[in-house]
């Protein structure tokens, strides 16, 4: 029973760690500094889409690939894509970032988003292409030309699942 003991206590602290799964990555810069993160989905992670009344609601939930996942360097993105045709146009988006003990924010037309491919198979969703972001500090209203923006320059790919099953198109 005494040996068991680590054994036991090394599966329990591995267990939150097998609940996280890397579904994708963004690589690119922020204001100009070459920074990679990981998109990680699973138990308490937000990544995931579903369809909504205007198209289709994808959030990616990336931390720093070279750190470990913590609310203080979180990226957040939210957007609502239209889906009338195979590289949808964003209707709506909202980014967070966590970076230098500052939360900064970035929503509309501080947002470019360019998908090369978006592509729904049952529950799974491709998604391959680029974002820019401008973002400011707390709830600022930033647009793509703010002079004191962070700016958020990544290539995204990505596979993220479904919590629901699909409806037909």
């Amino acid at each position: 029973m005494r040996r068991s003991a680590p054994l036991f206590a090394a599966l329990i602290l591995a267990g939150p760690a097998l609940a996280q799964e890397t579904v994708g990555s963004l690589s690119g810069t922020i204001d100009g500094v070459q920074t990679a993160f990981t998109v990680l989905d699973g138990d308490g992670y937000e990544t995931g889409w579903n369809r909504v009344e205007d198209g289709i609601e994808v959030t990616l939930e990336a931390y720093p690939s070279d750190t470990p996942a913590a609310e203080e360097n979180r990226l957040l993105i939210r957007f609502t894509g239209d889906t009338a045709s195979r590289t949808p146009e964003m209707i709506r988006g909202d980014v967070t970032l966590n970076w230098n003990d500052r939360t900064l924010t970035g929503t509309g037309d501080a947002i470019r988003l360019e998908l090369d491919s978006f592509e729904i198979q049952d529950r799974s969703l491709f998604m391959v292409g680029n974002m820019a972001v401008n973002l400011g500090e707390g709830e600022e209203n930033v647009g793509l030309f703010t002079e004191d923006a962070v700016t958020l320059s990544i290539d995204v790919q990505a596979t993220v699942i479904s919590e629901d099953a699909p409806q037909s198109q």
